[in-house]
C-alpha cells in the first residue's frame, strides 16, 4: 500500500523547490527585494530537503535492502537525470545545425563529469542527489554501531566538525562527500523530530506562524552566505543555529496548513523538478535575452512561470512512461543483488 501523503511535508517541499528554481534562474533576485534575503533563505532552502528526508529515514531489512532502496530512489534518478540532459543537448546541437547557429559541445565525457567535478554544465543542482545518499549511508552505519542517543548526537557533532573543518580549509572530497558530513545535522534533526512524535498533529501546532515571525527576523539580519554546493560556510554556530530555528519554526507553521493541490502536486514530485527545470529556464531565459528583453525582475518572473507551468507535462511524463527512473517505483526489485 503507498504511503499516505502529508500534506505539510509536500507544502514544505513545494517551497523549497520553488525557491531554488528561482535561485538558479537569477542568483540576484531576492536580494532586489531585501539586501539580505537572499542569505535569509538560505537558512533553509537547502537544509530543509535534509530534513525532510532524516524525518522519513528507516533502517529497514539490513544494508542490502537499505541500499537498494536509496540507489533506486537517488543515485537511479542521479543518472538518469544526467543522461536525459545530454540528450536534450544532443537535440539542441541538431536545431542549432539546422538553422547554422554555433555547435553545442557534445563530448560524452559529460556524462561521467558529475562523479569527479564539483559542478558540470547542465545538471549542476543535481550535486544535492549525491551529498544526500551519502548522508543515508553515513547516517544508517551511525544508527547500526551506535545505540545511546547522546553517543549517536556526539557522533554526528563530531562529523560536522570535521566536514566544517575540510571546508575552512578548502579541501573538498570527491562525489560531495564533504558536504555531506557538513550536512548532516540537518538530517539528524528530522529524524529525532520523527523521533518525538512532532509528526503527530498537536493544540500547540496554531503558534506555529508566531514562532516564524519571531524567528524571521534574527535570520534576516543575521545570516550570511551559505553555499553546501562550494562549501563555501559562515561561522560554525550560524551554519547550525540559523538553519535549525528556520527549520522548526517553518515546519510548526506549515503543520495546521490546508491540502493546495497544485502546491503539493509540485512537492510530491520535487525531484523531477530539481532534475528538469535547468532544461527549460536555461532556453527560456536565453531566447527571450536574444530577442531582445533586457534582464529585469520582470523577466525573472516571467521564466519562472514558464518553468513552473513547463513542469506538469513534464511531471506527468516521465512519472508515466519513466517511473522507475524517477524514483515511482523501484528500479531495483527486492532481491536483487547490487
Amino acid at each position: 500500500m503507498a504511503r499516505q501523503r502529508i500534506a505539510y511535508i509536500d507544502f514544505m517541499k513545494c517551497l523549497c523547490i520553488m525557491l531554488i528554481v528561482m535561485y538558479h534562474i537569477d542568483h540576484e533576485f531576492f536580494n532586489r527585494l531585501a539586501p539580505n534575503m537572499n542569505n535569509a533563505l538560505q537558512a533553509f532552502r537547502l537544509p530543509m530537503y535534509y530534513f525532510i528526508s532524516g524525518i522519513f529515514f528507516k533502517l529497514y531489512q539490513g544494508f542490502l535492502d537499505f541500499t537498494r532502496r536509496k540507489v533506486n530512489n537517488i543515485l537511479v534518478p542521479f543518472v538518469f537525470f544526467i543522461v536525459l540532459s545530454y540528450a536534450c543537448k544532443c537535440v539542441e546541437a541538431l536545431l542549432r545545425m539546422m538553422i547554422g547557429a554555433d555547435p553545442v559541445d557534445l563530448n560524452p565525457i559529460a556524462l561521467v563529469e558529475p562523479f569527479y567535478l564539483r559542478s558540470w554544465l547542465g545538471t549542476t543542482p543535481l550535486w544535492f542527489l549525491l551529498s544526500l545518499f551519502w548522508v543515508n549511508v553515513l547516517f544508517y552505519a551511525i544508527q547500526r554501531w551506535i545505540r545511546p542517543l547522546w553517543a549517536l548526537l556526539a557522533v554526528t557533532i563530531a562529523a560536522s566538525a570535521i566536514g566544517y573543518s575540510l571546508a575552512v580549509n578548502k579541501i573538498q572530497l570527491s562525489l560531495m562527500m564533504d558536504t555531506s558530513l557538513v550536512t548532516l545535522p540537518y538530517f539528524v534533526l528530522g529524524w529525532f523530530f520523527n523521533r518525538m512524535g512532532a509528526l503527530t498533529p498537536s493544540r500547540w501546532d496554531r503558534w506555529g506562524v508566531l514562532a516564524l515571525a519571531l524567528v524571521a527576523i534574527p535570520i534576516y539580519r543575521y545570516s550570511d552566505f551559505l553555499n553546501l554546493h562550494y562549501q563555501v560556510l559562515p561561522s560554525y554556530w550560524k551554519l547550525y543555529l540559523f538553519p535549525f530555528m528556520a527549520i522548526i519554526a517553518l515546519f510548526w507553521a506549515c503543520k495546521p496548513l490546508p491540502r493546495v493541490p497544485l502546491l503539493c502536486h509540485y512537492g510530491q514530485y520535487s525531484l523531477i523538478i530539481l532534475g528538469t527545470h535547468p532544461l527549460f529556464f536555461l532556453p527560456l531565459r536565453f531566447l527571450f535575452i536574444h530577442y531582445g528583453f533586457e534582464p529585469s525582475t520582470a523577466l525573472t518572473l516571467l521564466v519562472f512561470a514558464l518553468t513552473m507551468l513547463l513542469e506538469l507535462p513534464t511531471i506527468w511524463l516521465l512519472k508515466t512512461y519513466f517511473p522507475r527512473f524517477v524514483a515511482q517505483q523501484p528500479f531495483f526489485k527486492p532481491g536483487w543483488k547490487l
